[in-house]
This record gives C-alpha cells, structure tokens and sequence, in this order.
C-alpha cells in the first residue's frame, strides 16, 4: 500500500466515530510520532490544534459577513 492509501484508510475509519475516541486516536498518533520521529508530541500537537482552531475561527467569520453583508448593494445602493 502507499502513503496516500494509508491516509485515506485512516481519514474513512475515524468517520462517525463519537468524540472521546477521536481525542483517544489523536494521542495516539501523536504519542508514535514522538516515539519515532523524536518530535516534541506535546507542543506539535498543541501547534496544530490552535491552528485548526484559528481557521476554523476564521471560516466562521467570513460566513458571517458574508451573510452579514449579502444584497447589501441592493439595500444601499450608491448614488
């Protein structure tokens, strides 16, 4: 199997799993990382969760305005 096969068996085999066994999941691989690539586990996977975090912020902000602002030139046209 390849790299990209592994990833996808993986990304189809998390779904519709409930919550706590994918936090159970993430310190797993994260826990393998650090045992096989020497990575600080801890700091890389806060890392990653802030920046998860942060798009995920930023996704919903822009939906909001957006939505916010949608026929806003209809609603106030220039004169």
């Amino acid at each position: 199997m390849t790299v990209q096969t592994y990833h996808e068996l993986i990304a189809e085999g998390i779904k519709e799993l409930p919550e706590h066994t994918l936090a159970e999941i993430t310190d797993f691989v994260y826990f393998v990382r650090q045992r096989v690539l020497g990575e600080n586990a801890e700091s890389d996977l806060y890392q990653t969760m802030l920046d998860l975090e942060r798009n995920r912020l930023v996704a919903e902000s822009e939906a909001h305005l957006e939505e916010e602002f949608a026929g806003y030139e209809q609603r106030f046209p220039r004169e």
